[in-house]
């Protein structure tokens, strides 16, 4: 069986080599800027068209942006029709698909809830309550619990490994946690790639889920963790039509668990797979790309590969160092405001960093100049507070057990406090569990009185109303009814404020998604667009075609400006200490990479030579993309900075 080929006038050698490879184990190596994602839809477009059916292609990817701009791509490939057979969505996406079917096998009914990282970390705090360890952050927990879960392992597990008080304080919490999950009736994030993996132990639903799938696509395959990796390998593990593409350069992920050894032991896990290299950048130009090789080819962990670019070399690569962070905040917002005085449009600039600490000298500084800027990676539309609450009230009409929801619900309304809550919560189990049953009952709850009691049933009665004409109002018109019967709309509209006007425009837009949820989906339910809503939740805005851009590496991958600077490269930032610590010196090395082949046209670096009132040192990443001689080298009076070709 082989992909069909197709008119590919547009594809390079490579590239084509890529697209028409016989069906089997294939790894793109896609470098920065080698046209990845034209290639990777060209592949599954040429399967469908081939001997498979298009219902019976998977593609795979991280987010959900990236997942939609994918079913354009294949729409406009494949044509709407055909493309909308295929399976295309996010690990967490397409696991949660199955889990919803198979809710019963997954130790869940059909009702669960999904919980986003907002979520999960209330939830754990609450988990965490009677532990006394100070430095245990839930923050810490949930990166811990992240990473554990990533590898597969349980809180049985967990504790059975853990060598000190400190981790078996952790344990003492997941257990808690993981039956907070339980009673509520959810899943957090993890638990969907966790449990996605168990449903293929089963021999049934993985026979049945392979005859579904017969060629399997993934991108961004070097961020994938052992969960995700297992869960691939156990689909494709019989038909072994697997389609990777992914760039081990760009691997930046090792802190949530992503394993970068997926890659660079593929072919050892599949001897019989074909590697094709996309060498070629189409991003940048010469200079950025010469600069950036440099750098990465510093790298041991890595397929060896030449990026190179047909593109003219355009400026020259600068590096300069500056006195202080603030200075270097100055020259920053400077070099912003020349270029937007020269023409440059304000959103094809970007001034990049490597932690948010950084973003606020950064701000202040392009403000203070007068350039509009804005803050890459802030709240996205799910994650605005009035939104969140209208959301409890919406998880509540599906599943009434979910304890999270109740309180974040409750607590929206005026005059029932922490206090009235927990009472609620407490009296849930009178009631099996279905916590509006015990809103509706408040009158005899212990401890509730007057007009507490009497708000407590009114919600109840309200929100159970809802529920039962859910079938009749369909995903949009349950939101929208929701936001007014529950009040919230009417309490912002009595504020009167900037704040309040800005809380309600995003109840509209809410509104809005969920129309267009329900246009677009098969079949539309209340349960799967909150599930939409919560693993949408954290991807935040998209940069502004006005603004200046100010992010982290982090955040910027994926991006791309005519205009990119970055900024802290010192030691002990970029490469960050606790990084150099661990030993994590070339992923360091990859998000310094990231950053660099952002840039389409123009690239500058800067460091401070003082930080927080300390001398520092200029980043051996600079000397290592060819931008400035080590010190030890430097000749009396040399500049620590110089352009570079």
């Amino acid at each position: 069986m082989t992909a069909a080929a197709g008119p590919h006038t547009a594809l390079d050698e490579r590239q084509r080599e890529a697209v028409d490879a016989p069906a089997g184990p294939l790894l793109i190596l896609a470098g920065a800027g080698s046209g990845k994602t034209r290639v990777l839809t060209e592949r599954a477009a040429a399967l469908a068209r081939g001997e498979l059916a298009p219902e019976t292609v998977l593609v795979i990817t991280f987010t959900n942006r990236a997942a939609d701009e994918l079913r354009v791509r294949l729409a406009a490939l494949l044509g709407e029709a055909k493309a909308g057979r295929m399976t295309v969505g996010t690990f967490h996406a397409v696991c949660h698909r199955m889990l919803r079917r198979h809710a019963r096998r997954a130790g869940r009914s059909p009702a669960f809830s999904v919980y986003d990282s907002h979520a999960s970390l209330r939830l754990i705090a609450q988990a965490r309550a009677d532990e006394q360890a100070e430095e245990l952050s839930p923050r810490l927990v949930a990166l811990q619990l992240g990473q554990a879960r990533a590898r597969l392992l349980g809180p049985a597990d967990y504790r059975a490994l853990a060598r000190n008080e400190l981790a078996l304080t952790v344990a003492r919490t997941w257990e808690r946690y993981e039956r907070a999950l339980e009673r509520s009736d959810a899943l957090d994030f993890d638990e969907l790639l966790v449990r996605g993996v168990r449903l293929l132990a089963e021999p049934d639903l993985l026979a049945a889920y392979r005859r579904r799938w017969r060629a399997v696509l993934v991108d961004e395959y070097q961020d994938t963790n052992r969960a995700q990796d297992e869960w691939v390998r156990r689909l494709a593990g019989e038909h072994r039509n697997l389609t990777v593409v992914a760039d081990d350069d760009q691997a930046i992920y090792a802190w949530r668990g992503a394993d970068i050894a997926g890659i660079l032991e593929f072919e050892r896990h599949h001897p019989e797979a074909r590697l094709v290299a996309l060498e070629r950048n189409y991003r940048s130009s010469g200079a950025i790309v010469a600069a950036a090789a440099r750098l990465v080819g510093h790298n041991q962990r890595r397929h060896a590969k030449t990026m190179w670019t047909a593109a003219d070399p355009g400026p020259a690569v600068v590096a300069l160092a500056c006195a202080d962070e603030r200075e270097e905040a100055q020259h920053a917002a400077a070099w912003c405001r020349t270029l937007i005085e020269r023409g440059a449009s304000a959103g094809e600039i970007a001034v990049l960093f490597r932690t948010r600490a950084q973003a606020r000298a950064l701000e202040d500084a392009l403000l203070l100049a007068g350039v509009p800027c804005r803050v890459l990676g802030g709240q996205g539309l799910w994650e605005t507070a009035a939104v969140r609450d209208l959301v409890a009230h919406l998880t509540l009409l599906v599943n009434p057990h979910d304890q999270l929801a109740l309180a974040r619900a409750l607590k929206a309304r005026p005059g029932v406090g922490p206090a009235a809550v927990a009472r609620v919560l407490g009296a849930g189990d009178v009631h099996r569990g279905d916590l509006l049953a015990a809103c509706a009952a408040a009158p005899q709850i212990p401890g509730l009185r007057g007009r507490q009691a009497l708000a407590v049933a009114a919600f109840g009665r309200t929100l159970s109303e809802l529920g039962q004409e859910l079938g009749e109002r369909g995903v949009a018109g349950t939101c929208a009814e929701t936001a007014v019967a529950s009040g919230l709309a009417d309490q912002l509209k009595r504020e009167r404020s900037e704040r309040a006007g800005e809380q309600l425009e995003r109840l509209r837009r809410f509104c809005l998604a969920a129309r267009r949820y329900e246009h677009d989906a098969d079949e539309p339910t209340l349960a799967d667009f909150l599930a939409h809503a919560a693993l949408s939740a954290g991807e935040g805005e998209r940069p502004n075609p006005q603004l200046v851009t100010l992010a982290t590496l982090h955040a910027a991958k994926g991006a791309e400006w005519d205009h990119v600077r970055l900024v802290g490269l010192c030691e002990g930032l970029l490469p960050h200490e606790r990084a150099l610590r661990r030993g994590e010196l070339e992923e360091e090395r990859r998000l310094a990479y990231v950053g660099m082949t952002r840039a389409r046209r123009e690239l500058a670096l800067s460091w401070p030579q003082r930080r927080h009132g300390r001398a520092v040192a200029m980043s051996r990443f600079v000397c290592e993309a060819g931008l400035a001689l080590p010190a030890a080298a430097a000749p009396a009076g040399h500049a620590a900075g110089r352009k570079a070709a």
